[in-house]
């Protein structure tokens, strides 16, 4: 076959215009890949490597309308199921496979809950972790919050991810106040403990707990590890909590299987939001999705402390079977 030669048309076009004419080409005139190949004077392989790019730079954008309202539907459920104030879900439509890749699909979906629920004035508090990490890189703009720092600081934790960095990051975005709290997440010495619970800097942040509009939170999942506290937490500490059959953390609130409350070592040495303060909150959202994380969701809809939920369309389905 002789090779094709570019028509003078297509020679130096601007790539966004190229991008623009394959994908109408393709998708809506029906257009094959040979037949465009010999338009623009390159191989099938080039149109193949060009419609990709098209999708990746979303000149094309796939809309689904029927799966819309399955989402909303399979929401809705959700809500009823397990007494929920608003659930939202991520559609099938959105491809992933890590868990990597799903906490960046999670993280736009709660960015975007964020900027259409959060109001003027309100308090703010966020956890950590790396789906929380995700929805504030995706955040645009947000009303003037206090944001307040829920627990104190742990080495362990990556500092992108870490509590401080990330209600910084908020108040930036938001224009408002935020109200951190230099301390570690918990120390060794409970007399330690109650002298650094009395430093005016800590109660002035703690101060916000029991008046909390909206808190945000990871899931942490215990037994498959996928928890920032059970990497972090003292070897003893975690062996006695799973013999109490710890499945979940929620903030620094510890749940098991099922859903009930656990005591342990943070609520002597700790310093973080309480039980009893965040179930005193206006409204609690728990962002997780993915197998790994699927026993810790349901432990913590179990518990209750939950009011808004946000994950993906399998562990949505799942939890309602």
């Amino acid at each position: 076959m002789p090779k094709t030669k570019a028509l003078p048309r297509w020679q130096n076009a601007d790539p966004r215009y190229i991008y623009s004419l394959v994908a109408r080409r393709y998708f809506s005139e029906m257009k094959t890949k040979v037949e465009i190949a010999e338009e623009l004077g390159v191989s099938r392989f080039k149109v193949a490597r060009l419609i990709d790019e098209a999708i990746e730079q979303e000149y094309v954008k796939f809309i689904f309308p029927k799966q819309q309202a399955l989402d909303e539907e399979i929401a809705r459920n959700l809500c009823e199921k397990y007494s929920l104030t608003d659930a939202v879900v991520l559609p099938a439509s959105e491809a992933w496979s890590t868990q990597e890749q799903l906490n960046v699909k999670l993280g736009g979906i709660t960015a975007n809950y964020l900027s259409e629920t959060l109001q003027e004035g309100m308090k703010f508090g966020m956890a950590w972790g790396r789906v929380l990490s995700s929805t504030v890189s995706q955040l645009v703009s947000l009303p003037s919050l206090d944001v307040v720092q829920l627990s104190g600081v742990h080495p362990g934790i990556e500092f992108s991810q870490g509590p401080i960095d990330l209600i910084h990051k908020i108040a930036a975005i938001s224009h408002g106040k935020a109200h951190p709290m230099y301390v570690p997440m918990w120390v060794d010495d409970e007399s330690l403990a109650r002298k650094l619970a009395d430093d005016q800097a800590v109660l002035d942040t703690q101060k916000f707990y029991s008046c909390m509009d909206v808190v945000i939170t990871g899931i942490g999942a215990w037994k498959t590890g996928s928890s920032s506290l059970c990497d972090i937490f003292p070897t003893a500490w975690r062996e006695s909590l799973m013999q109490q059959d710890i499945a979940a953390d929620v903030c620094v609130t510890l749940v098991s299987s099922e859903g009930e409350i656990l005591d342990s070592p943070m609520n002597r040495l700790g310093f973080g939001i309480t039980t009893e303060q965040l179930r005193a909150t206006k409204k609690v959202i728990g962002v997780a999705g993915g197998e790994e994380k699927y026993e810790g969701i349901v432990a913590s809809l179990k518990s209750g402390l939950l009011n808004v939920l946000i994950t993906d369309f399998d562990t949505a389905i799942k939890l309602l079977d």
